[in-house]
């Protein structure tokens, strides 16, 4: 018998020390949205929280990113960057930070955040190869979010979550499916919760509540349909662990909207496996409790 979807809500959201997202986070992706932002506008929000710009140039300073000298400043940072991807590392960073120094119940959570930043990888790659360049780096931030239902779930309701794994695995079958078994619902919706919570953006919100779901909406389906298929891509080639053993497989509309067949998964794997082996560092960097 599946569990009641709103008293599980009501539940989560009621958790007094469930991580939350510094204040500044929540300023910072509505000053981008405002045409009108200049880079010192965002270098001054991002400076107001010390640790936060820390660990900013860390990651801009990553071998991820390449740069030949060392960027110093946060201004300089917005400015070589772009809005695009400094928005992208100020959340890579909080989410991390928001869960540093946790440990696993049932969920090995080190694999858990590599298969996370793999499909934050695979999905900027696929947004790239489906034709929406403009929205790669939305679609990397959908994708590094994409299972956070999972973690909260993990960390905060281990005695409903432990047992839904433990029972994916026994049964051979994807975690979503037994999620939905016992509770009714799947991490998606529970971290479509989390993120309104946050108060990340709508689009970020969307990505996540709706990253199973390709074409059960007209909206962004080109952002979703590159998680989706950076969620698959990751799995198949062996990115850390998203809790289960299986690969889902994709969504069929998907597959001939997109003509997809053996070069363009050719390509796709060999962009993801490159993009891959320049993120070790990066990872080090986000994971880490400095």
């Amino acid at each position: 018998m599946a569990l009641d979807a709103a008293r599980l809500r009501a539940t989560i959201e009621s958790i007094t020390d469930l991580p939350t997202l510094p204040v500044v986070v929540a300023r910072i992706t509505t000053q981008i949205a405002n045409p009108s932002t200049n880079a010192a506008d965002i270098g001054k929000l991002i400076e107001q929280d010390q640790v936060l710009t820390g660990k900013v140039l860390r990651l801009v300073n990553s071998a991820y990113y390449g740069f030949p000298k060392q960027i110093k400043s946060i201004q300089h940072a917005v400015v070589i960057l772009g809005f695009s991807k400094v928005k992208t590392i100020i959340i890579t960073a909080s989410v991390f930070g928001a869960f540093k120094g946790k440990k696993g119940v049932g969920l090995d959570l080190r694999r858990f955040w590599q298969h996370s930043l793999g499909v934050a990888i695979c999905s900027k790659v696929a947004a790239e190869v489906l034709g929406v360049p403009h929205a790669a780096e939305d679609a990397f931030v959908g994708g590094l979010l994409h299972d956070i239902g999972k973690v909260v779930m993990d960390q905060y309701q281990p005695t409903i979550y432990t047992p839904i794994v433990d029972y994916a695995l026994n049964k051979g079958i994807l975690l979503k499916t037994a999620e939905e078994e016992v509770m009714g619902i799947n991490h998606a919706t529970i971290g479509e919760w989390i993120m309104e919570k946050w108060r990340l953006p709508p689009v970020i919100v969307h990505m996540v509540a709706e990253h199973h779901k390709p074409n059960s909406t007209s909206e962004r389906r080109e952002l979703i349909t590159a998680i989706h298929l950076g969620d698959i891509l990751a799995r198949a080639i062996g990115i850390g662990s998203g809790g289960d053993k299986r690969i889902p497989v994709i969504d069929p509309t998907v597959a001939t909207n997109h003509s997809m067949d053996g070069a363009f998964f050719d390509d796709i794997v060999r962009r993801c496996i490159t993009e891959m082996a320049k993120v070790e560092d990066f990872f080090s960097l986000i994971v880490s409790n400095e």
